[in-house]
């Protein structure tokens, strides 16, 4: 399925004539829009924890902060993304992040467009339900601090919306993970997670009781949302 609205792209690339490059680029393509451009790595990494809704991301990989590995690393969340490099010595890591594709400087605009090309059909791949998984659908791995930590998610309960972080808990412990509930809902097996409300989602597996439109778990009632309602209580017809 294709999207009807162009993709909203942003540029993280601290190389003058390479953002001028690729904002033009994609000025000249109908099927994207600019929506922000950065010279900073840490700047761009600190905009994209606070916005879940970009669909591509044109990243520069060799930065001084911050390297764009090292960056999309650090992503709960990745955009479908495309690598701005100088060498070629970057295609397998490349590959193993999963990227869309990368495009080497000075980039030409036919290849800009086949770049492109690859990313949307990845995109529409995810959106038509490909799972979005580690590779292992009962772990998770969440930066915390400075730290990947990998989550067992047959512990999880319950995950908290609190601002620009959310809180996940956990049989023993509690996580605070700089993401938003969107991502985070992505990431988490459909069959074991449910978004009851706009701040929670809760493990379907860990309910102790039901009472007055509310979920018992870890000693708390945890409100189900109004416009949540219909679809959680389907769910407990088929536990």
């Amino acid at each position: 399925m294709k999207k009807e609205t162009p993709l909203r792209s942003i540029i993280i690339d601290d190389d003058e004539l390479s953002r001028m490059i690729l904002e033009r680029h994609i000025k000249a393509t109908p099927s994207l829009e600019l929506v922000q451009t950065f010279s900073s790595s840490v700047e761009g990494l600190a905009w994209l924890l606070k916005n879940d809704n970009v669909d591509l991301l044109f990243l520069d990989v060799e930065m001084p902060e911050m390297t764009g590995m090292e960056l999309l690393k650090t992503l709960p969340h990745k955009p479908q993304t495309i690598l701005i490099t100088s060498h070629k010595d970057f295609a397998l890591q490349a590959f193993e992040l999963q990227v869309a594709d990368y495009l080497l400087k000075p980039v030409d605009f036919t290849r800009f467009t086949q770049s492109v090309l690859n990313a949307t059909k990845k995109l529409d791949t995810k959106t038509n339900g490909t799972p979005i998984t580690n590779g292992n659908s009962e772990e998770l791995f969440v930066k915390v601090d400075n730290k990947i930590v990998k989550l067992n998610l047959n512990n999880v309960s319950f995950i908290e919306a609190r601002g620009d972080y959310v809180v996940i808990n956990t049989d023993t412990k509690k996580h605070i993970v700089y993401t938003t509930m969107s991502a985070i809902d992505q990431k988490l097996p459909q069959d074991m997670f449910l978004r009851i409300h706009r701040s929670f989602i809760i493990n379907l597996k860990k309910i102790e009781l039901i009472e007055d439109d509310s979920v018992f778990m870890q000693d708390k009632y945890i409100p189900i949302g109004g416009s949540y309602q219909s679809k959680f209580y389907s769910r407990l017809n088929k536990l």
